[in-house]
């Protein structure tokens, strides 16, 4: 299939920002959410109604410019999990003296638990979508060459194939070079895009039957 000129100036921005993304891989790795970096955490149970923004600012008037993350634990807004890249036993103290002055809670340096959060790999992120995943596809896949048969299939899957690669590639390039947190969210999204690009391909080829046949 030959590619007019427009077509052709795409593929290759799509090309160099694809090797842009790899380039920025190898220099500086994956983003990914502080979650699932390691990091280290503590759970303070207040036991009276927490104003998440309050815990936010003491936050970071502790930790500074490290990046934190805080979660309500409980449903009755009286625990919060905090999580930070780090935590020295000065930060640890400040932490501990502005949470009771704020919330006249008796919490000491010797109470509070820090938990060290190990480092999640990208793979062990992703394995659990992947069985939906190629389940959905094989689905897909079967119908096609059920409805399909008389049109020559390697070169019908080749094509859509193609098509999700480059699209995946380039998402993925985009999101490495804004330096985008990976997080399950995000590879939802791009199982999506696949499936949807796979979907509206066998739509393309529902339309254009008679023509891609003939």
């Amino acid at each position: 299939m030959k590619l007019s000129g427009t077509k052709k100036i795409l593929l290759l921005g799509l090309i160099l920002i694809i090797i842009a993304g790899i380039v920025v891989v190898a220099l500086k790795g994956v983003n990914v959410s502080l979650l699932y970096e390691q990091h280290e955490s503590v759970n303070l149970v207040v036991s009276k109604e927490i104003n998440i923004n309050d815990i936010k600012d003491i936050c970071k008037e502790v930790f500074n410019n490290k990046e934190v993350l805080v979660r309500k634990l409980e449903l009755f807004d009286d625990a919060v999990n905090i999580n930070v890249e780090s935590m020295t036993d000065e930060e640890k103290q400040n932490l501990v003296a502005k949470v009771n002055e704020k919330y006249g809670t008796e919490f000491t340096v010797e109470s509070i638990n820090v938990n060290v959060n190990p480092k999640v790999r990208i793979r062990d992120i992703v394995r659990p979508y992947l069985i939906p995943l190629v389940i959905v596809t094989i689905a897909i896949v079967a119908y096609m060459i059920i409805r399909f048969r008389k049109i020559k299939m390697s070169k019908l899957l080749g094509k859509i194939l193609a098509i999700i690669l480059l699209t995946e590639a380039t998402v993925t390039s985009i999101i490495t070079i804004a330096r985008i947190p990976v997080t399950p969210t995000l590879i939802n999204v791009m199982f999506a895009v696949a499936i949807l690009e796979l979907v509206l391909y066998v739509d393309y080829t529902e339309k254009n039957y008679k023509t891609i046949k003939d």
